[in-house]
């Protein structure tokens, strides 16, 4: 089976490198550089490495019978005129070594279908953790350091830009985080109901999450 390279979405390079660009060019208006910053060019690096080097992709898929109290979890293999195959590995290794188990299942006694791209949630929180940082650092680095306090002040609370960085990417990576592990616990759902007019209806779709006709 042949495996593909797929390149990250043109759009999410194009935005992560403007980000990137712009904490750079902030970064150059302070004598001291946060640390802060710094992971987030790396982070930033890092997501930019796995849309580039990612294989071919996973989804997990799992599938409710009309006729069975539980559900086949596994992958959607192949899509046929009336039957589907699923997958019970989600190993990629597997499919080049054919160490897996087949498993059809006739369309009259599927209900629903349901997929979501493997990893999706880890990847979602980390997109989002990078992004409420990102926006975090943001605003702390254009803020600026606070004016000096004025004599003979007895309370004065002066912040420098490095502080508030960390005091507002801190808060926004961890609701980012939350947010994106939402999103990424989406699955698409595909009714069947042991409909076979439902199901040509929906071909083209499922084909889109198979492994053997990538």
């Amino acid at each position: 089976m042949e495996t593909k390279i797929l390149k990250g979405n043109t759009l999410q390079e194009k935005i992560l490198s403007d980000i990137k660009n712009e904490i750079l060019n902030l970064i150059k208006r302070y004598n001291k550089v946060p640390v802060i910053a710094l992971i987030v060019l790396c982070c930033l690096n890092s997501l930019n490495a796995q849309d580039t080097f990612q294989k071919i992709k996973i989804y997990r898929t799992w599938v409710s019978l009309n006729s069975e109290p539980f559900k086949i979890k596994g992958v959607l293999y192949e899509v046929k005129d009336s039957s589907i195959l699923v997958s019970r590995s989600v190993v990629i290794q597997d499919y080049s070594t054919d160490r897996f188990e087949i498993a059809k299942l006739n369309i009259n006694n599927i209900e629903t279908i349901k997929t979501r791209r493997k990893n999706s949630i880890g990847k979602g929180v980390l997109i989002g953790a990078v992004s409420g940082l990102v926006v975090g650092v943001l605003i702390g680095l254009i803020d600026g350091d606070d004016p000096p306090c004025p004599s003979g002040s007895w309370i004065c609370l002066r912040y420098t830009a490095g502080q508030k960085a960390l005091m507002a990417g801190v808060p926004l990576a961890v609701s980012g985080a939350g947010i994106g592990a939402l999103i990424g616990s989406i699955k698409v759902k595909i009714p069947i109901n042991g409909n076979i007019n439902n199901y040509n209806r929906n071909k083209n779709k499922l084909r889109k999450y198979t492994i053997k006709e990538k």
